[in-house]
This record gives structure tokens, C-alpha cells and sequence, in this order.
């Protein structure tokens, strides 16, 4: 137990005083009455050990009020929902297409500040971008404005490199730096990557799937599904596809799902369909959290403050049982 006042418990330096005042009355009162009445009243007033209940349990009574004032704080397991998630969000030029509006890219920050507003305070949220290469743009974190703030500023540039995507957002989450260094043909062996106490992480990836580079992310997921780090793959966009204009150069993108998929299974995940604005967010908000128990700090002063009253009204009791009069 922990006091956020413990300078208070110096007050309680007032109860052996109190005792020791009770005590000497006591003798003083019995001596006095010894040499008036003799040893007699003496026998009378020393046999019934129950006169001294009522001041017992006031003196409780005062202990525990003091403490109280200390405000006490006891650690509990408390079980919550608890996990921390790492939004990634394809920011390649493809999530410009506006086959979703008014863009595939504002779609799905749309979707995911609706998820981030209905998370509870107990789920820590990051912010990753990838495009040609991926970047923490936000490491998790509560704070709900620089979440927002860092899903807003998000544009569309680059190529896409699902790769650096799921990378970027393992980084995030890991307690030691992976190291991720892919041959001339893509492949990539990773060495065994502490993530900590993370089983009930999740990644959130909103992405159209159009992978523009030869590296296998697969590896990737598979390392976090490992973990316990589960990929929910958002596809973003339609499988009819959209035309971008790009540096001149009309360009065809379309939603390829089964990249996202493959994603998903091997990490343990869930791939979810999103052709229209609506489905993202119904997406989103279908993504379990796990129940974890988390050691916690909580005040109880007010139990203090009721074992008083308590025990108040036991001196009281025990003042009309045996003393025919409150105290």
C-alpha cells in the first residue's frame, strides 16, 4: 500500500497520545475512588473488562480516519480491454484513385478516426505510413488528439511497398530493432525479434494491395503472427479499379485483395472487403481486443473513511450495552 499524502500518517502520532491520556484518567479516577470508598469499589469497577470496548473501538475509529486522510492507494488486478494498435496506411500515389470518395486515401482516414474515437483510453494507438518506404509517423500512444492529428496530415506519394509497411508497423510495436535486409531477388530471412509483452497487439493495414516491388512482406507477417501481433488488412478501393493521372501518364489501379489476404492468414489476422466508405468502418470496428489484467493503483480513502463510521457506531453500541449512556 501507498500513501499520496504520507506526510498525513505523522497524525496519527495523536492516537498513543490519546491512549496514554485515557490510561492515566483511568488510574487517576481509580485511585481516587479507592481512597474515598475503600478497595471494595475498587473490586466493583475492575471486574468488567467491557467499560473499556467503547474507547477501543473509538480509538480505531480515529486510526482509521487519520489514514484515510493519508489517502491510501492499494494495487489490484483490474481486468480491461488493453491492446495496443499501429494504424498503417498505404501512401502510395495509387490511394489517390478516387474509385472510393472522394479518394482511397480519405476514405480510409475517415474510417480510421471513426476508430479511433470509439476506442476506449486503455488502447494505445500508432500511426504508420508507407509508400515507397514506411515511416512511424506517430509511436502508440494515447493522446487522442496527436493520433487524429497524425492520421489528418497523411498524403498520398511514392510507389508501394507492402514490404516496408508491415515492417515500419512490427518496428513500432518491437522492444528490439529488427533487422530486415532483403536480397536482389526480395527474399528476406529475419533473425528471432523480442516484442515483449505485445499478445494482444493488432495492425490495422488500409491499403489498395498493388505492391510495386519484388519483396515477399510475407516473412514479415509471418515473424509478427508469431508474436501474437495479428494483421487486419483493410482493402481500400474496388476491383473494377480507377485511372490516376500520374506525371502525365494515365495509370489503372485496381484493388488487388489477394495480396492483402495472404497478409492476413499469415499472421492469424482477418482481411476485410471495403468498396464503399460505409464497410471501412464497419471493418474497423469488428476487430477484437483482448481482455488482459493489468496491475492498478486505486485510492481507498473512502474505505478508511467508512471502517470509521463503523467503528463509531460500535463505541457507540458498546457505550449504552455497558455504560447505560453514549460515550
Amino acid at each position: 500500500m501507498i500513501f499520496l499524502w504520507p506526510l498525513a500518517l505523522l497524525s496519527l502520532l495523536i492516537v498513543p497520545l490519546l491512549i496514554f491520556g485515557y490510561v492515566r484518567l483511568n488510574t487517576t479516577n481509580r485511585a481516587a475512588s479507592t481512597s474515598t470508598l475503600g478497595s471494595g469499589y475498587e473490586h466493583v469497577g475492575t471486574r468488567s473488562w467491557t467499560r473499556h470496548l467503547s474507547p477501543f473501538f473509538a480509538f480505531l475509529a480515529l486510526t482509521s480516519m487519520l489514514v484515510g486522510f493519508a489517502r491510501p492507494q492499494a494495487t489490484i488486478d483490474v481486468p480491461r480491454f488493453r491492446s495496443t494498435v499501429i494504424l498503417a496506411f498505404d501512401t502510395s500515389e495509387s490511394m489517390a484513385a478516387t474509385d472510393l470518395e472522394p479518394s482511397r486515401l480519405e476514405a480510409a482516414k475517415t474510417a480510421a478516426l471513426d476508430f479511433v474515437d470509439a476506442q476506449p483510453d486503455s488502447v494505445d494507438i500508432g500511426i504508420v505510413s508507407f509508400g515507397s518506404l514506411g515511416a512511424i509517423t506517430l509511436r502508440p500512444t494515447e493522446e487522442r488528439d496527436e493520433i487524429a492529428a497524425a492520421i489528418t496530415r497523411l498524403a498520398p506519394a511514392g510507389e508501394t511497398n507492402l514490404s516496408e509497411g508491415v515492417f515500419a508497423a512490427l518496428s513500432a510495436i518491437a522492444e528490439d530493432p529488427i533487422i530486415y535486409q532483403p536480397d536482389e531477388q526480395g527474399n528476406v530471412e529475419i533473425p528471432p525479434v523480442d516484442f515483449g509483452s505485445f499478445g494482444s497487439a493488432l495492425i490495422v493495414l488500409y491499403s489498395d494491395g498493388e505492391d510495386t516491388t519484388e519483396t515477399d512482406p510475407l516473412p514479415l507477417a509471418e515473424l509478427g503472427g508469431q508474436a501474437g501481433i495479428r494483421i487486419y488488412s483493410i482493402g481500400v478501393g474496388t476491383v473494377e479499379g480507377a485511372t490516376l493521372d500520374i506525371n502525365g501518364f494515365s495509370v489503372s489501379t485496381a484493388l488487388n485483395e489477394e495480396s492483402l489476404q495472404a497478409l492476413s492468414e499469415q499472421s492469424n489476422g482477418t482481411y476485410f472487403l471495403a468498396d464503399e466508405v460505409s464497410d471501412l468502418s464497419n471493418a474497423a470496428e469488428s476487430i477484437e481486443r483482448d481482455l488482459v489484467i493489468e496491475e492498478e493503483n486505486l485510492e481507498v480513502s473512502g474505505l478508511f473513511a467508512i471502517g470509521s463510521i463503523i467503528l463509531l457506531a460500535f463505541a457507540g453500541v458498546s457505550s449504552i450495552v455497558t455504560q447505560r449512556r453514549l460515550p
